[in-house]
Order: structure tokens, then sequence, then C-alpha cells
């Protein structure tokens, strides 16, 4: 009998078929892109019991990984992700799932970067960029938690993230500082410069007891882990600012 590690898959999975919960669960995983399994159990809903054994046969079987950081001991709970295009070729194949260039990137990424295997060897800036990732998660899933709960006052019609976010820049003027005796003054000057407009997630809101013209509302959205300083964050803010009402 093969014996099974939390960290290690089998050499040989156990045999199974592929049920609509496990379309639904690489379905969820494909959208969030990081989700821990507390959150994929409100989202596939069901026999949680179920869906914690279904998630470790995906996992047994290559066709979704995971990791866990190393606190609190003995380890968190685990993160979920696709590495792999086996369980993207399923959703084409079993619901017509439509594949976008994005999806392939990122598919790809995650494996060349081995999110696993860099929190077995404690890679912090590998950690990092996991936990960030992490926040825009959780941003996601309680504005579709919260949506859920409107009885359809609310819907979430549009989030993007990532690739299709980056690149963008905004021509702004330079802030100049001058100082009178304790006082310091900031103003525009006529010299100008580009600063990017990259929120790390924009998402759309269908407010239905607006009138028609009123029901969408767009947001932009920025995870700060605490290591941004002021300085880069005020810049972000006059990017914004600039991009919107100028």
């Amino acid at each position: 009998m093969t014996s099974f590690s939390k960290f290690v898959r089998p050499e040989m999975p156990s045999r199974g078929i592929i049920t609509d919960r496990d379309l639904d669960i690489i379905e969820a995983i494909l959208r969030y892109r990081f989700t821990p399994a507390s959150e994929l159990l409100r989202l596939v809903g069901g026999n949680e019991d179920v869906t914690h054994r279904r998630l470790r046969w995906l996992w047994e079987c290559g066709l979704i990984n995971r990791f866990a950081f190393p606190f609190p001991r003995p380890h968190s709970e685990f993160y979920y992700y696709l590495d792999n295009r086996t369980g993207l070729d399923l959703l084409v194949a079993r619901r017509g799932a439509e594949v976008h260039d994005e999806m392939l990137d990122e598919i790809r990424n995650n494996r060349e970067r081995d999110y696993a295997g860099a929190v077995l060897r404690g890679q912090h800036m590998q950690l990092g960029f996991l936990q960030h990732s992490l926040m825009i998660s959780r941003m996601h899933f309680c504005i579709e938690m919260a949506s859920r709960k409107s009885n359809g006052k609310v819907d979430l019609v549009a989030w993007r993230q990532g690739g299709p976010l980056t690149g963008r820049k905004v021509v702004v003027p330079k802030v100049k500082s001058s100082r009178d005796g304790n006082q310091r003054f900031w103003e525009e000057s006529a010299e100008t410069e580009r600063l990017p407009v990259e929120p790390d997630a924009m998402f759309s809101l269908r407010f239905s007891d607006r009138g028609q013209d009123a029901q969408l509302a767009h947001f932009f959205y920025e995870a700060d882990r605490g290591t941004m300083n002021t300085a880069d964050m005020l810049k972000k803010l006059r990017g914004y600012f600039h991009f919107i009402k100028r």
C-alpha cells in the first residue's frame, strides 16, 4: 500500500475519475491563482471532508500543486495553485473553457519558480511574493463572498490582475518642494515625469439598485505588506489621480 506524505507526492497515486467537484476546484484555483484550502471549501461548496479528499487526490495526481508556510508550527494550511496545463485542458474538454495566453504564462511561471520547493528550501524572496499574491487572492475572495450574500444587489462582474495590468504609465507634472522657515511647500512645476499605473488588481461591481447609467463602479486595488515607503506610495497615488481625473 502506497504511503502518503503531506509534502511528497506518492509514486503511484490512487486511481479515480475526475468529478464535477474536481473541475470546480480546478476552475476556482485558476481564477484565484493562489488560494488556501479554507477559501476553496467555501468557493466550491458541498461537504468539506469530501472536498479535502478531492484536493489531496488532485495533488497526488499532479493536477494541482500546493505549499504550506513553515509557520505557525508545524506549518500553515495548504495553499493551492496550478503549475501544469493538464487541469486547464480538462476544463477545456469538459466545460468548454477558453484558454488565454496569460493563463498559460501564469502556469509556466509557476512551474519554473517551483513555489512548493521554494517554501521547503526557505527562499524568502519567493515567500514574499507568495504572501503578496495571497493578499490579492484574499481581497478577491472577500468581494466575491460579499457579492453572493447581497441577494443580487451587488455583482462582481470583472476581476483582472497580473500581467494585463502592467506596463502602463501616465505623464504628470514634477513636484518641487521649498521651505519657508519651518514650513515646507510643494508645488507642481512645468517639467513632467512618467509614473507607473500598475495596480495589483482591478475589478468592477454592478449595483442593481442604482439607475441604469450608474450601476457599474470600477476599482483599483493595491496590496501592501508594509514594505512600501511613504514617497513611493505618494507617487502611486499621484499616478492614479492623474490617470483617472486628469
